[in-house]
């Protein structure tokens, strides 16, 4: 049975449906069923060991190169799916090692033309200097060629013998010839290699055009003809070279991100051994370890500082220069500079599993995914080289059915292949989502999948998360009227409650030492009291007043209410039956909070706070904030429905949180950002993570997110532009191969100069 009867039998494909369109056999090709249904091999078992590994391939000329091998390999089974992106030679692959053996990838992708390495091995040095040592020669050729053509064209040889005269025009072809052969072999080497898998490239276009500018003017050579275009094979050559090898400067250029990523990450980890210092291999790093880190060594994992003190610097990962201090019982990541004291630090997270690592691993995923607009711009590349070669043909055909000689229509056919530049369109969108994600990068901002940057500009509504997020998270004393602060920290020094903990350091920053307290009463829904020295001191709401006999005075009963207005938790206080006054607690916004919504609304987005507080207390932070909407008392299970009500109303949600309890609500959105500080779950749960700094790099992100997408428009507009204006230019023959061949350089450089504009801003 072939696999459009069992697809149509199993219910996945109506009858008569085109095979090829159907999502169904695209996924099922990607999995490799429709390969093992038509080769006769069982289909890979559901839940199979499945792993992910990145490689850097080397070699590929244009974007048609990216989709071939991508294709390929996405035929091969125990491949689950694919993807290379042009700009930064990625391909992130993932397969059945069961099935498929590392190697037998290597050895496919060597099968096309090309070269699959290991990512962070050693860059291909071998290839750019044979790459640049081809386009020395081509120069050097073209500019011998330029000078003969122009000594002939001039009729200074008219006067020699005319056995010399004749030699002449094989002189040029000697020297076009290490151009058009030695020079130009990859680009010829890739046209045949694309022919022979089915597959038309950019190659194609060019090898054609070089070819047959040299066979004409050979031709001509041996007929005694007076027309040669050597030089237009030389030029073509030299400047299709020029272009890639500026081109693989700009590639390297946008990968900087990982590479400087992958320099910070530690090789080596300080231990004591039996009483001695030596240097381990990070990898032999495990949790419970303990590890030294000196003045100016970067710490090599994840820890806990158990002694010792330093400035620490973590830029790396914030984005920030300011020194923090780091002292026992505070966290230490990966990648970060001790600065100036000495570190013993216990280990919490293997190296592989380190911040640093993870967000090694988001950017290179991130980089090697593909967004819906660059898919569809891949499609649209496809179907131009045949497109292009169509043209051509009906350009020569159109100019000898017009009488204007073999030579005019060669000439204005060659120039029409070599204008054509798929190249322009194939970099236009991934080159710009490179460069943001490289510029997010050194700010402090995560971005892990690059389809976002598409979303931000589609959000209309952005939910915040109340608690750790838009307040500092830490309850504190934000209002002190009390007498007598020294007796109440003494009896609160003895409490687990929030309130007391925040009670007691309220005191010790005013340098309050707090007495002995004993008869210690905790009265749920009430308060406490007890006895410190000869006092009787009650601390809790107006009913424990109340019942001690301590009624708040007329004064203190207003400032408690002003307090409260502003949604914090207000505690009495009485001392031997005399009231004593009051404290009021409670969180408090960000700074830059206020700044944030302000910022957001500007933009016209709508601004809805979340939180699971009580709706007092959200409507009050709202109200400082400047929110558009407040919803309390929300349950953690809840948040992620909340979000999907907005999504109902046709609102496009972005949700901005720090916890686990946000996970889901971050998941479900459109658009997920959590706090780098906030929980590792929640952090995995958002493909865009602001790893240090304030909220407003929250807007700084919308904005970039807005710069690239207008720079990928701008890149796909003169893309299309060039390539409809270039060719009618080339078929009416205003443009000769030479100048198409400097214009198709110019046409791709303009896009990787606009798009590298992103990573100075």
């Amino acid at each position: 049975m072939n696999v459009y009867a069992i697809l149509v039998e199993s219910g996945a494909v109506a009858a008569g449906e085109d095979l090829r369109a159907s999502e169904v056999y695209l996924q099922s090709l990607k999995l490799g069923l429709i390969a093992a249904a038509e080769e006769g091999r069982p289909p890979i078992p559901e839940g199979a060991e499945t792993r992910e590994e990145l490689f850097q391939v080397t070699g590929m000329w244009c974007a048609s190169c990216a989709w071939l091998v991508e294709h390929a390999l996405a035929r091969e089974y125990g491949v689950v799916s694919a993807d290379v992106l042009f700009t930064s030679d990625l391909l992130k692959i993932r397969y059945c090692p069961q099935y498929l053996p590392p190697g037998v990838i290597a050895e496919r992708v060597a099968s096309l033309g090309y070269r699959a390495l290991p990512f962070g091995a050693e860059g291909d040095r071998a290839g750019w200097q044979d790459l640049l040592l081809r386009l020395g020669i081509a120069f050097g050729m073209w500019m011998n060629v330029m000078l003969f053509s122009l000594v002939v064209y001039a009729s200074f040889f008219e006067g020699i013998a005319e056995g010399a005269r004749k030699a002449v025009p094989f002189i040029l072809m000697g020297l076009a010839l290490p151009a058009v052969t030695y020079s130009a072999w990859p680009i010829h080497r890739l046209a045949w290699l694309g022919i022979r898998q089915g597959r038309l490239r950019l190659e194609a276009l060019i090898s054609t055009g070089v070819l047959a500018a040299f066979a004409y003017s050979s031709v001509q050579a041996w007929l005694g003809g007076r027309h040669y275009y050597f030089d237009t094979a030389c030029a073509i050559v030299t400047l299709m070279l020029l272009g890639k090898a500026l081109e693989r400067s700009a590639k390297e250029r946008s990968a900087r991100a990982i590479a400087l990523l992958h320099r910070l990450l530690p090789r080596k980890a300080r231990v004591r051994v039996g009483g001695e210092e030596r240097f381990v291999a990070i990898e032999a790093l495990e949790p419970g370890m303990v590890f030294l880190v000196k003045a100016g060594e970067r710490i090599p994992a994840d820890g806990v500082v158990v002694a010792g003190a330093s400035t620490v610097d973590e830029s790396v990962l914030t984005g920030e220069s300011a020194l923090r201090l780091r002292e026992p019982g505070d966290a230490v990541v990966c990648g970060s500079l001790s600065a100036s004291g000495v570190l013993e630090v216990r280990v919490t997270h293997a190296s592989e599993d380190s911040s640093l690592a993870r967000i090694v691993k988001s950017v290179e995923g991130a980089l090697a995914n593909r967004s819906p607009l660059e898919r569809a711009v891949d499609r649209v590349s496809r179907l131009f080289i045949p497109l292009v070669l169509v043209l051509a043909l009906g350009t020569l055909v159109g100019c000898l059915a017009l009488g204007l000689g073999p030579t005019t229509a060669m000439l204005r056919a060659i120039a029409v292949v070599v204008i054509a530049c798929p190249c322009a369109l194939g970099i236009a969108t991934p080159l710009a989502t490179t460069s943001a994600v490289g510029a997010a990068s050194r700010k402090g901002i995560l971005i892990r999948d690059v389809a976002v940057l598409e979303t931000f500009r589609k959000v209309d509504a952005v939910v915040l998360d109340k608690t750790g997020t838009m307040t500092e998270g830490v309850f504190k004393v934000r209002g002190d009227a009390l007498e007598r602060l020294d007796l109440a920290a003494a009896l609160e020094s003895y409490s687990e409650h929030p309130l007391g903990h925040a009670l007691v350091a309220h005191a010790k920053e005013r340098s309050v030492a707090p007495h002995d307290a004993s008869e210690l009463e905790i009265l749920p829904g009430l308060g406490l009291t007890g006895r410190v020295g000869p006092h009787r001191v009650a601390l809790g709401n107006r009913r424990l007043m109340e019942r001690e006999g301590a009624e708040p005075t007329p004064a203190m009963t207003a400032q408690a209410s002003d307090w409260q207005a502003e949604g914090y938790t207000v505690v009495f206080g009485a001392v031997d039956g005399e009231p004593t006054g009051a404290l009021a607690f409670g969180d408090a916004p960000r700074g830059d909070a206020a700044a944030l919504v302000a910022s957001l609304r500007a933009r016209g987005i709508r601004t809805i706070l979340l939180s699971g507080d009580a709706r007092t207390t959200t409507l009050h932070m709202g109200r400082r904030l400047g929110v558009d909407e407040c919803l309390g008392e929300v349950p953690p299970g809840e948040k992620a429905e909340a979000v999907r009500r907005l999504q109902a109303k046709g609102a496009v949600v972005a949700m901005v949180g720090d916890g686990v309890n946000d996970a889901q609500a971050l998941a479900a959105a459109d658009l997920g950002i959590a706090l780098g500080s906030g929980a590792d779950l929640a952090m995995h749960a958002a493909p865009v993570v602001l790893l240090g700094g304030g909220l407003l790099r929250i807007d700084e992100t919308f904005r970039l997110a807005g710069r690239t997408v207008a720079i990928i428009r701008q890149n796909l507009f003169w893309a299309f532009v060039y390539n409809a204006a270039g060719i009618t230019l080339a078929m009416t023959g205003v443009l000769n191969p030479i100048l198409a061949a400097g214009a198709m350089v110019l046409s791709s450089l303009s896009v990787i100069g606009n798009s590298l504009r992103l990573g100075r801003g």
